[in-house]
Parts: C-alpha cells; structure tokens; sequence
C-alpha cells in the first residue's frame, strides 16, 4: 500500500519534469495540467518528500564508529620514557538501542506518509485556485457577450424612438434615454473586463507566465441548460488534509516514546591497542553508558513532547472544523445555484425575451411607453448577466467542494 501511494504522488508531483504541453484554454483541465507543471509550491513538495524519503533510509542505523590514535605520557620536552610513553590505535562504536532505533523508523516512516499526504493537499488546492480564476475569466467573458447582445437590442429601441420621433408620435428625450441605456451597457462591459483582467492575472501567476504571452478568450458553456440536484457531500475523515496531521500527531507520540526512552541510554564500546617500543604491547577495552540520574531533563523532554502531540490534536480537529464550514458554505452556494439557474431557465429569461419584444412591438405601434420598452430591456439584460453569474458560482462551489474532498486546506478566492 505504502508504494502504491508513493508512486501515486510520484505520479502528481513528477509533472514538473514534463515538458511543457500546449494549453487548451477552453478545456479547463488543460490549464489545470498545466499550472501542475509549472507550480513552484508542487516542485517544493517534491523536495520536501525526496528528504523525508532520505532521512527515512537513514533513520535507524548505528552511527559512524570512531578511530582512534595518538600517544600517551609523553614527556613535556619530547624526550621518550620507555616506560610510559605509548602509542596508541584503538576504534569506539555507540550501539543504539533496538526499541529506540525501531521507534526511529517509525517516525521516518510517518513523516513520509506526511509529505506524500501534504503533496496531494498541494494539488487539490493548486487546483482549486486555477479553477476558481478560470471560472472568473470565463463568466466574464459570457458576461461581456451578453451585454453586447444587450447593447444591439438597446441600438434597436433607438432607432425605434427615432423613427417615432420623426413622426411626432414621440419625445425627442426618447432617443436620448436610448442612448443612456446604451452606454450604462457599455460601463457594465468595462466593469466586466476589469473582472476578466483581474482572473486572467491570476491565471497568469499560477502558470508562471510572462505578462507579454497573450492568453486568447475563452467561455463557459453558455447554452441554457438544466442542471440536476446533485447528491449530499459529507467531509471526508482520510483527506490528505487530515490524514498529514494524524501523520504529524502520530509522530508526535513517537517522540514521546524517544524522550521516554531517554532514562535508557545507549552505551559505546571502546577498544584500543597500544605499544611501547622497549615493553610488552596493551590492549584496553572501555565501555560507557550515560547515568540517566538528572530526572528533570528527561521530564522535561517527556512534557514538551506531551504538549506538541496534543497541540497537533487541536490542530487536527480545527481543520476539521474549518473543513465542515467550508464544504457547507461551498454545497449551500452550489445549490443555491442550481436553484437560480433552473429558475433563470425555465422563467425568468424566456419571460423577460418575451416581455421586451412585446414592448418593442407595443411601442412601435405607440401602445406602450417607452418607459415600459427601457424596464424591459433592463430586466432581461440583468437576468441575462445574472444566470452566468449563477453559473459562475456553481462552478466556484464546486471547485471547492472537490478540492476540500481531496485535501485542500486553504480557502480559496470568492
């Protein structure tokens, strides 16, 4: 299981060594695939995991031994005593102990579990922040199409009240109100490519791109359609999220059981052979241990340990916290959403299409006012906008829910 998941995260964070493919602007998942590539956040998670991998293939092990060599009791002026003056090649091992070497591994082991789980988290939120600006990008584009549209029909009513004017069968204030209502369009389309700039930048960002590349537009699918109820979302216990500081607390407790471990120290052997020259040779053999007798240090230890695993715990469920808050909003958006846009579909758009050709045909043959014309052609201008906000945001709510599903542990934009 534990390889299984390593080369799966291999797999996430590999993509930085790919090389770069063309972006499909359109397709959503293309601009995803290609700021996994180019994330600095994905190829710091490769790093941090690569040295947790190697400190996991170190932990453990015995320490270097030690040489030893030298001379001992020579005399102050250099002159040698034959009696005592030795020459001495020895070499000195620290042996740690089983229980203390197994509970290294362990915690080796668990911190790579950590990174791999952290390096999925990075990638559900890397997600989640390309989809939330592309979202933005794309519904403003939409938007600026639908108040273009917006701003035909607004041409049309002009020339309408300029044919009635001429006539005499209506003010002059007709043509100029036309005019007004055609540049409130255009101040809505600037305000809506501010939007678009805005997302674009940081799109931009998170696929490292230089500001002189342009990016061309691009839409969400605008056809009216319906979308159906989708299904209840519950958090997940084992998102990568909470699974790396169940990770990290587990850790925790191990070194609880290093500091512990501390009232049994691990011994060192020594062994060394001298010689004198005139004498017989020696050899001595030493092994030391170190006196656990100042019991304050270890409890100290023992306590500090104590206090980071329970800390990780509180952690752990303030994440969960955060998380349920989080996916409730994100579901409440998204079916707020649905709701709005089976309502835009089904009436509110086409009743607003018909509202404001009646009051064309009305007005042209001077049935209705031209107030009546200008209401309707506001109200279906804004329901127009409105539904690709709506769409907007149930693709937003989405991206959120499946980024806190995977691992996010960030809120994102909006």
């Amino acid at each position: 299981m534990r390889s299984l998941a390593a080369a799966l995260v291999a797999a996430i964070i590999g993509a930085g060594n790919s090389p770069a493919q063309p972006i499909t602007w359109n397709d959503p998942e293309s601009v995803v695939a290609a700021a996994m590539a180019a994330s600095p956040s994905m190829r710091a998670a490769r790093s941090e995991l690569e040295a947790a991998r190697a400190r996991e293939r170190a932990a453990g092990t015995l320490p270097n031994p030690e040489l030893i060599g030298g001379v001992e009791n020579q005399q102050i002026d250099l002159s040698r005593d034959p009696m005592m003056t030795m020459y001495v090649l020895g070499a000195s091992q620290t042996f740690v102990r089983g229980e203390r070497r197994d509970v290294l591994r362990h915690t080796a082991a668990l911190e790579v579990g950590q990174r791999e789980s952290e390096a999925r988290a990075r990638e559900a939120e890397i997600r989640r922040d390309v989809l939330l600006a592309w979202n933005d990008a794309a519904a403003a584009q939409n938007q600026i199409g639908a108040n273009e549209e917006i701003a035909r029909l607004a041409g049309t009513i002009s020339e309408a009240a300029r044919i009635r004017y001429e006539t005499g069968s209506a003010a002059q204030s007709d043509i100029i109100r036309a005019k007004v209502e055609q540049n409130n369009v255009r101040h809505e389309v600037l305000m809506e490519r501010s939007a678009r700039a805005q997302a674009l930048a940081r799109l931009r960002a998170l696929l490292q791109l230089e500001d002189g590349v342009e990016i061309p537009s691009f839409t969400m699918q605008h056809a009216m359609t319906h979308h159906e109820r989708a299904t209840a979302v519950s958090l997940d216990e084992k998102s990568p999220a909470i699974t790396a500081l169940e990770a990290q607390a587990a850790r925790a407790e191990e070194e609880i059981r290093i500091a512990k471990l501390s009232g049994k120290p691990d011994w060192n052997l020594e062994a060394s052979y001298g010689f004198r020259p005139e004498q017989k040779d020696m050899f001595t053999v030493m092994g030391r241990i170190e006196l656990p007798v100042r019991k304050a240090t270890n409890d100290s230890r023992v306590a500090e340990a104590v206090a980071k695993r329970d800390a990780t715990r509180a952690d752990i469920d303030l994440l969960k916290q955060r998380l349920r808050s989080d996916l409730g909003v994100a579901v409440a958006k998204r079916d707020e959403a649905i709701d709005q846009i089976e309502l835009h579909v089904e009436q509110l758009v086409p009743e607003a299409k018909l509202a404001f050709e009646s009051a064309v045909a009305s007005y042209q043959t001077g049935k209705t006012t031209f107030d009546a014309v200008l209401g309707a052609l506001q109200s279906y201008r804004m329901l127009n906008v409105d539904y690709f906000e709506f769409l907007r945001q149930l693709a937003a709510a989405q991206a959120q829910i499946d980024a806190i599903q995977h691992g996010a542990t960030m809120r994102g934009e909006r």
